[in-house]
């Protein structure tokens, strides 16, 4: 791999789904559902796909969804330099 920029980008996207689940928790947000639906997330994860494809990937796929017990999850896939990237996480405190 020519560079591994895309990391920082990731590590970026899923800090701020773990603050978004951190007002789920405290209540400021109210359900999962109502934070995926919202204009932020929208813009959060469009944002993301544009630094990621700065960074050189392609096939990028970035989706959020209600996980098991509130929490917002991130699906995501993307190819870097021939590599496949893919996961699942609901980053929240335990």
């Amino acid at each position: 791999m020519s560079s591994f920029r895309h990391l920082d980008g990731m590590v970026a996207l899923l800090s701020e789904v773990y603050e978004i689940n951190e007002r789920i928790m405290t209540g400021d947000i109210c359900s999962a559902k109502s934070a995926i639906a919202s204009d932020r997330m929208k813009k959060l994860l469009h944002h993301y796909h544009e630094a990621l494809h700065e960074d050189g990937a392609v096939k990028v796929s970035l989706q959020a969804y209600a996980a098991a017990g509130g929490w917002v999850g991130i699906t995501y896939s993307y190819e870097l330099d021939g590599f496949e990237v893919a996961g699942s996480q609901v980053p929240r405190r335990v």
